[in-house]
């Protein structure tokens, strides 16, 4: 008797420890499966919130305004073939004295240093360079807004104008519109030549010298 009761209770220890294990590989297999679920919705989560971050970052792209070299929406573009730069307008114009070629060219100052330029286009695919000296595209922006006198601004926008008659100083007009030295300086500037590009340069360096509030950046 003792016997068979012997091999019963060792039965149901048997029995027992196989349940237990079998319920503890049920436990670990839900833990688990909980555990991949959660790490896979932060993973989703994650990606998510990334992928917001990077459109936010290209639509803030996309609208970024890239300024124009004068740095304000009212600049206008124009392009110099320079042959130097110095410090002052004495070594500037020694150095125009030594080279024949720049007998056409105009010493423009801007923030105290004195550049050569050689000609003044608004397309820079319309830019002619010398060989000697070698001469070398500089690209500026002029910005008449502080100019008390509307004059003076206008001057900037008749020089930027690709197809104007303006530079055209044959006939002898008066416009109201710019100032009334506008003519003369004009008629000055086509007995140095003819091409509007060496025109349009001088004109620019006349205006420049006596109105401080043409602002000119690089």
């Amino acid at each position: 008797m003792s016997q068979v009761i012997r091999k019963q209770v060792v039965r149901a220890m048997l029995i027992g420890g196989i349940v237990g294990l079998f319920g503890v590989a049920i436990f670990l297999g839900v833990l688990q499966a909980s555990t991949q679920l959660s790490l896979k919705k932060d993973s989703e989560v994650a990606q998510n919130e990334s992928g917001q971050a990077e459109a936010g970052a290209d639509s803030n792209s996309n609208s970024e305004t890239i300024p124009t070299a004068g740095g304000t929406a009212n600049s206008t573009m124009f392009y110099a073939s320079q042959a130097g730069v110095f410090s002052n307008y004495q070594s500037a114009s020694a150095f125009v004295a030594e080279h024949p070629t720049l007998q056409e060219s105009a010493v423009v100052e801007v923030d105290g240093k004195y550049y050569v330029w050689t000609s003044v286009v608004t397309d820079e695919n319309d830019l002619v360079f010398l060989k000697d000296p070698p001469t070398f595209k500089k690209a500026f922006s002029v910005n008449g807004d502080s100019c008390k006198e509307a004059t003076i601004a206008e001057v900037i926008n008749v020089l930027a104008d690709k197809n104007t008659k303006k530079l055209n100083f044959s006939e002898a007009t008066k416009d109201s519109t710019l100032p009334a030295d506008w003519q003369s300086i004009g008629k000055a500037a086509t007995t140095i030549s003819s091409d509007s590009s060496v025109i349009r340069l001088q004109i620019f360096a006349h205006y420049k010298s006596k109105n401080a509030c043409l602002q000119t950046k690089f």
